[in-house]
């Protein structure tokens, strides 16, 4: 157990050379020495469940360091422990080089960042978490501007009322592992506040021998000011 608690300190110890110039979210009478205490129990904290073996030192370290160069030398803030803590608990379990991954480390980035750290949200950390790596990927697609959803619906003369029909058009991103799940994984993002569908254009009658079988819809999803703000603090430049 000392050799564990000595490793964690250690690492918070190379990383808070590379911090708090400044400490604009702390009272001026924060001290160093606490502010390094601060980021020492965040670790701990996150590792306390695991043994610290040789690989998982070299991530974290390699994970924490890419992190704070990211962040401009003069901006430098010490993390919020619910921001840093939970993220290095993440990160356990996230392969290294994935978008969820980068995910990660941008928004811890953006916690250390004077300019940014209005935008890094503690509830980011579970959101990245819950995401697949499409889902990262249509994030960045919705960054970058609306994906067209063009869909049908059948006209229920009985129960006048139109039912769900074939989803005739909608502009994923390339290179998705499973794009036939592309509408449900929009659909989640929708759900978990990140982004909304919202009309193009009136529907369209579907008609058959002058009689109207259906109705085609023109819409568009788009990013929520939730999901422009995550993208902000967890995946830029993608927008301003």
């Amino acid at each position: 157990m000392t050799n564990e608690t000595d490793l964690t300190t250690a690492i918070a110890t190379e990383i808070a050379k590379q911090l708090p110039v400044k400490e604009a979210l702390e009272p001026p009478a924060r001290q160093t020495g606490e502010i390094l205490q601060d980021i020492v129990k965040a670790i701990q904290l996150a590792l306390a469940p695991v043994q610290l073996l040789g690989a998982l030192q070299d991530r974290l370290r390699h994970f924490l360091d890419n992190s704070v160069r990211r962040v401009p030398e003069n901006n430098r803030l010490t993390p919020p422990p619910q921001v840093l803590g939970p993220i290095i608990e993440a990160i356990r379990y996230e392969p290294q080089g994935t978008e969820i991954d980068a995910m990660f480390s941008e928004l811890l980035s953006a916690s250390m960042d004077q300019a940014r750290v209005h935008d890094a949200h503690p509830a980011f950390v579970a959101i990245i978490r819950s995401l697949s790596p499409d889902e990262a990927k249509i994030l960045k697609a919705l960054a970058a501007g609306p994906i067209e959803h063009i869909y049908s619906q059948r006209l229920n003369h009985e129960r006048s009322l139109f039912e769900p029909g074939p989803i005739e058009k909608i502009d994923l991103p390339d290179g998705l592992a499973y794009p036939d799940n592309g509408h449900t994984m929009v659909s989640r993002l929708v759900q978990l506040g990140m982004a909304s569908e919202q009309p193009t254009r009136a529907g369209e009658a579907i008609m058959d021998r002058g009689k109207q079988t259906g109705l085609r819809n023109f819409n568009e999803f788009v990013l929520t000011p939730w999901g422009r703000q995550f993208m902000r603090a967890a995946a830029p430049p993608a927008i301003p």
